[in-house]
């Protein structure tokens, strides 16, 4: 497990704010300094800012008629934006739009049909871009759910359909997609539940969170596939949390301060890093956790309340985070993570690096190596002809010893290399990616 380093859980700051975003806005934020907002109070309401935050300009566009739910941004310009299929997402023929133009046009991309869709969340894979899902409640009543599947970066989609479950549709923001094999989401009634596939939608796993409530409205998993949150809007301060992607426990992130309502959870890629919001409470509305959940901490956040959802995204070392409340404003913290091996403490006298393992490997591996001094650091993997494809770190390290996850799952079967440069130091070593 990597123990990580972030900015002394500094206070998130208010950075702008969007207007007509509707009770339950959602983010997304394709990039460091932009970010996409979705909601509406039964019209629809798209909002994107270009600089941080700092400027939201309305890209509502043509198109869109129904207020939305859940937006992914591939990019600056692409988007989409799922609506819940009637005025205030009462449900209907629900539909998901596509812009490629920054939001001046949008275009249907697939409808549910009958009469109680909802779309819930449109989510791509972090680790394979090119797979992504969009995930609706039974279109009929009782009916089979419906997920939407695209595996070249939304070119194309099909609808699948998992199996239905007995009085329970889905919740808005429980989607998850860690890959083409392991995707799901939380469930809204009878009991505090989630429904994922581990292997790409052949077989379905039903799970109860063990935590009160009945509407997930938080569900996030480690890119281990192992390691799971889930939260109802109702359990604050328990979660519900499994190590084994089996059985899951209730935890206590802490009574104090007061840390309850409608939740969001999510998990920075290729970490031990997970968040948790609160409808309500008296200094501040987020939680972090840099241990898989296991312990929590509670961020400030300019006493503002009803922090409604999160949307990252990750560069190297540095992971840019904003929050949409339902008050409209936007708010943002960076993460600075650094991998510093837990397990080996002596003071390193010379750079070392090491065989990466496991390897061969598909699709994530581990590389340690050790600093004697401090200085600028990079480790870059290239391709079998030489080409740069990955810049795993590039920064001023402080003397010690330090382990990085690697995931290579956007790339295909081969061999490649890593090189460790630090001042006159070069050392470079042979992977083996397998899939």
């Amino acid at each position: 497990m990597l123990a990580l380093t972030a900015s002394a859980y500094s206070q998130w700051t208010f950075v702008g704010f969007v207007t007509q975003q509707g009770p339950i806005p959602s983010v997304s934020v394709p990039s460091q300094n932009t970010v996409w907002v979705a909601g509406g109070t039964n019209t629809p309401a798209v909002w994107r800012s270009t600089n941080g935050g700092v400027n939201f300009t309305n890209v509502t566009g043509t198109g869109i008629t129904l207020d939305l739910f859940c937006i992914w941004a591939v990019d600056d310009n692409t988007a989409y934006v799922g609506d819940g299929g009637a005025p205030g997402g009462l449900g209907g023929n629900a539909r998901f739009y596509k812009t490629t133009n920054g939001g001046t046009t949008w275009t249907t991309v697939l409808s549910t049909g009958g009469s109680v869709g909802f779309i819930n969340g449109i989510v791509f894979s972090r680790s394979n871009p090119q797979f992504g899902i969009a995930q609706s409640d039974p279109p009929v009543a009782n009916g089979t759910y419906w997920i939407a599947v695209t595996t070249n970066n939304g070119g194309s989609w099909t609808v699948t359909n998992p199996p239905a479950i007995s009085g329970a549709a889905s919740a808005q923001n429980s989607v998850i997609c860690i890959d083409n094999q392991f995707y799901g989401f939380g469930l809204n009634a009878g009991a505090a539940r989630v429904s994922f596939t581990t292997n790409g939608g052949t077989t379905w796993n039903t799970q109860g969170l063990n935590v009160a409530g009945a509407f997930v409205s938080g569900f996030a998993f480690s890119d281990n596939k192992l390691t799971g949150i889930g939260v109802t809007n109702t359990s604050l301060p328990n979660i519900g949390r499994t190590t084994n992607a089996s059985s899951w426990v209730s935890l206590n992130t802490g009574s104090s301060p007061t840390f309850t309502g409608y939740s969001h959870a999510i998990w920075i890629d290729g970490t031990s890093i997970c968040y948790i919001t609160a409808g309500t409470g008296t200094s501040g509305c987020i939680r972090r956790s840099s241990d898989n959940g296991a312990t929590w901490t509670t961020m400030t956040t300019n006493a503002l309340t009803n922090v409604c959802n999160i949307g990252y995204t990750r560069s190297g070392n540095n992971v840019y985070l904003y929050a949409a409340c339902t008050d409209g404003s936007i708010l943002k913290y960076t993460d600075n993570i650094t991998g510093i091996d837990p397990n080996n403490n002596t003071v390193p006298t010379s750079f070392v690096l090491q065989q990466n393992y496991p390897n061969p490997f598909n699709p994530s591996t581990t590389i340690k190596y050790s600093v004697p001094k401090a200085g600028n650091v990079s480790i870059k993997i290239y391709n079998s002809l030489g080409t740069e494809v990955k810049t795993i770190v590039s920064k001023n390290l402080a003397a010690g010893n330090y382990i990085e996850t690697v995931d290579m799952g956007e790339f295909s079967s081969g061999a490649y290399f890593y090189t460790l440069t630090a001042g006159d130091f070069k050392e470079t070593k042979k992977m083996l990616l397998v899939k």
